[in-house]
């Protein structure tokens, strides 16, 4: 089976996520080209400890210039603290605010503001806390929540579990619920199932990537000792891909391959500590513990060619987010300012900055963002 890895669905909404197409059909899923993409927001978490609400950050192709705070603008009021991810699905963009407990759902062009969605009112008390990341598939958004997920440094302990919910897109009412494992963040719909990365806030003793059927809502996890503190997942044909980000001290960061689902043989494809996915390219950077990066890098899941970046390097001081544009094939890479009073240091404070790269690794421009960058969603579209 071929593998096509860039759905309709996934494209409109420019998630970093691959789709396939089901196996008895060898074509491709999507039924048109990208052809046209305007723009990239850059989703600013902000800073708790700091008393820094969140916002979006709209770069112009075509003026090439980067507008701040521009839901504030649109809308007259703030996000809130810790925007953590947002997708363009259809005509409406979903934002999910962790500590605010929101779905922001705005207009996809205007970003005016449709509906502020309180997910503890929408899923309970105790599902709804800390939403996290999001995904959509067939009319439907999925957004996962840390829910009753519990943990103690102290003791290292860890309890409860997440959930995952599905919202209509017509309604933007509540369609269907599915648990999860313990602190659930990024996730992916392919083949008839909702695969979500449980991280356990790293504290190692339950990391699993859910496999949930969507027809029955049971959980097949998978488990494995390269499987310790998973982020994100993406599927192509019957392959998993997860982003883990190790145990910060004897298992490194990197991108693991989990093949038809065998948990028992994920290996490792290369060490990174933040990937972005569009077509068949995985792009990735790696820098380790915050670090000045090492690598920059892409590399073709259908080849295993590996092309690595030598210019650049020194333009991140500490990149958060790598995304690469479906419609341009140009590569953005977010990253930390550094601390104006700690040299050395990234600066979780003050505003960031974005590299934008051509697909050959050029550097073409840089654009000032607000602070603690953590997601670029593409204003990507059919024409």
């Amino acid at each position: 089976m071929k593998k096509y890895l860039l759905s309709f669905a996934v494209l409109l909404m420019g998630a970093a996520l691959f789709t396939a197409c089901n196996d008895d059909n060898d074509g491709p899923y999507y039924p048109f080209p990208v052809v046209v993409s305007d723009g990239a927001y850059v989703i600013c978490g902000g800073n708790m400890g700091s008393s820094i609400n969140g916002s979006l950050t709209y770069i112009d192709y075509a003026t090439q210039t980067a507008a701040q705070n521009q839901f504030m603008s649109k809308n007259g009021r703030s996000l809130g603290m810790t925007v953590n991810d947002a997708i363009i699905y259809g005509n409406k963009m979903y934002i999910a605010v962790t500590n605010e407990n929101t779905i922001e759902v705005v207009d996809a062009k205007t970003l005016e503001s449709i509906k502020q969605i309180k997910t503890t009112d929408l899923m309970g008390v105790e599902r709804g806390v800390s939403p996290r990341h999001l995904t959509a598939s067939e009319g439907k958004v999925y957004f996962s929540t840390y829910g009753s997920s519990v943990s103690d440094f102290g003791t290292g302990t860890s309890g409860g579990n997440g959930y995952v919910a599905v919202l209509d897109t017509v309604t933007l009412g509540l369609a269907s619920t599915y648990i999860a494992g313990r602190y659930p963040e990024g996730l992916a719909v392919a083949n008839g199932h909702l695969y979500v990365a449980n991280s356990d806030y790293g504290m190692l003793n339950e990391p699993s990537i859910s496999v949930i059927d969507l027809k029955t809502g049971i959980d097949s996890p998978i488990k494995s000792d390269k499987i310790v503190n998973p982020m994100t997942v993406a599927v192509a044909g019957s392959d998993i891909y997860v982003l883990d980000m190790g145990n910060y001290s004897t298992v490194m960061g990197g991108l693991r391959l989990i093949p038809n689902r065998m948990g028992s043989e994920t290996t490792t494809l290369f060490d990174c500590t933040h990937v972005g996915f569009a077509g068949t390219n995985i792009y990735a950077v790696n820098s380790v513990y915050g670090t000045n990066p090492t690598e920059f890098f892409s590399y073709n899941i259908l080849t295993g060619e590996k092309t690595t970046y030598q210019v650049g390097l020194d333009r991140f001081f500490n990149p958060n987010v790598i995304a690469a544009d479906p419609a341009t094939g140009k590569i953005y890479i977010a990253s930390y300012n550094e601390n104006p009073s700690r040299p050395g240091k990234a600066g979780y404070a003050v505003n960031g900055y974005v590299a934008e790269y051509s697909p050959s690794g050029e550097l073409l421009n840089t654009y000032d963002c607000g602070v603690g960058p953590n997601a670029i969603v593409f204003n990507a579209y059919w024409k």
